[in-house]
């Protein structure tokens, strides 16, 4: 499986999916929220993945990736890391709003 067949099937899609049954619940302020904590995670994960890669503690195959480098890492870990953060970020927030709704309307603004 290609790293973006996985990237679609296992993390695009739930996004999706997520996204949908906030729809309607999502403010500027959670949006600014996941893209810091994305920031975040591409910068904190970047020096480490790269050395790692380097010094070939582990690969990536060059047939199941597009081979467009940053560094050492695949732009598909890249999206990874942005994507997943978002993914996790919105799982919060759904399980927020379902078992504290009275909460997530107040500190959201609805």
């Amino acid at each position: 499986m290609t790293y973006i067949l996985f990237l679609f099937l296992f993390v695009c899609l739930p996004l999706v999916g997520l996204g949908l049954a906030l729809r309607g619940s999502l403010r500027r302020q959670h949006l600014t929220m996941l893209i810091v904590l994305a920031t975040i995670a591409v910068v904190y994960t970047t020096p480490w993945d790269n050395y790692l890669v380097a010094t070939r503690v582990w690969y990536y195959n060059p047939q199941l990736v597009l081979n467009v480098l940053l560094g050492y890492v695949p732009l598909e870990e890249y999206a990874f890391f942005i994507l997943q953060t978002f993914l996790t970020g919105l799982f919060a927030l759904w399980l927020w709003r379902r078992y504290y709704p009275a909460d997530f309307a107040e500190k959201s603004g609805l």
